[in-house]
């Protein structure tokens, strides 16, 4: 009997350790549907964005100050996701709006047309870094979700700006 009590209390516990949460927004969905032939699907990892630091490319319109800005806004960046599909498409949008916890960002604008098309901005940021920022775009004939996730320093994109300005 000493030990119900104890395991008990910690029964709640042991199914939010097993688990997975999802990262992201589209995390959930890109899984789902990453093989499905009615998508087409867009991945690119953040290390691509490293690579191309590390590939010395040249770039001919940019000089040694703005391609040091650049790689700074991109150097965090850990991934980006892209879903789209032209199939049923308006389904997929209401099944997306119930299932994404939206309530776990700030919507930073929202759009919908008289003909019903609907655009939504999402961000989860902190100070001025943002972690995320999430769309989603439902019409009848096009679903989107695009993610992008990793830290953008705003205070980095403005440096960026400023470096393509003095040029």
């Amino acid at each position: 009997m000493k030990f119900i009590l104890p395991l008990l209390f910690l029964l709640p516990f042991t199914s939010a350790f097993g688990q997975k949460l999802p990262q992201d927004a589209i995390s959930t969905y890109f899984s789902e549907y990453v093989d499905d032939p009615d998508f087409s699907v867009v991945y690119v990892s953040g290390k691509v964005f490293s690579l191309f630091k590390d590939a010395n490319l040249d770039f001919d319109d940019l000089d040694e100050e703005e391609v040091k800005a650049v790689f700074e806004v991109v150097k965090d960046i850990q991934g980006i996701r892209v879903l789209h599909t032209e199939r049923a498409a308006m389904a997929r949008w209401k099944e997306a709006k119930k299932r994404i916890p939206t309530d776990r960002y700030e919507l930073l604008f929202k759009v919908r047309t008289a003909d019903g098309d609907n655009v939504e901005a999402f961000i989860q940021d902190e100070e001025a870094v943002i972690s995320e920022l999430f769309l989603l775009i439902g019409a009848q004939d096009n679903f989107a979700m695009l993610s992008f996730v990793g830290a953008v320093d705003l205070t980095k994109l403005s440096d960026l700006q400023r470096a393509i300005e003095s040029n």
